[in-house]
């Protein structure tokens, strides 16, 4: 395994679910960091079986969330410093908006934050034309949650709602404080 994604999924494995499971993926997916992008999609969607054939639901979710990319540091301090300037929800979402729009966005409503961005940036699969299961979006709810923990200050709960590779026109994510 000399994939960045394999070896990032590796890791989750080893860190949630221990070392015979990380060992076991590692063996049956193996990922060279050769593989094209037609060869990572194929991948991905076999590694979404793969999960969804040997773990619970509750279980993929921990394990993709740990293996999310991390905001940029500029990027989580811009939405801190943003959030704590606000007086209200509303203010910070347009002041999230005028920096970060078009790529990201964030609306308020109904007590809840809806963060969305119009097009897949996974580097393992954004190239490929297709779907997946949601299985291989999960690992964005760790992405949204470590920004908006970040943000925030607190706990948030985290939701995919919609997401390109799933079929949807964008990725959307509902996010709560707790």
């Amino acid at each position: 395994m000399t994939g960045k994604q394999g070896l990032k999924i590796c890791d989750a494995l080893r860190e949630i679910m221990g070392d015979s499971a990380a060992d076991d993926f590692a063996e049956k997916l193996p990922l060279s960091s050769s593989a094209d992008y037609i060869r990572k999609f194929r991948w991905a969607g076999d590694v979404c079986k793969y999960f969804e054939s040997n773990f619970t639901t509750e279980d993929i979710k921990r394990i993709r969330m740990a293996c999310s990319c991390e905001p940029p540091a500029g990027k989580l301090n811009a939405a801190k410093a943003m959030f704590e300037a606000a007086p209200s929800p509303e203010e910070f979402c347009a002041a999230f908006n005028r920096e970060f729009a078009p790529d990201n966005s964030v609306e308020y409503a109904d007590g809840a934050y809806y963060f969305s961005y119009p097009r897949c940036f996974c580097s393992a699969v954004a190239r490929a034309d297709g779907t997946l299961p949601a299985v291989w979006c999960l690992c964005s709810l760790g992405y949204v949650k470590k920004l908006f923990d970040g943000a925030f200050g607190r706990d948030t709960g985290v939701e995919l709602l919609e997401s390109v590779k799933t079929g949807g026109t964008r990725c959307v994510f509902r996010i709560t404080v707790n």
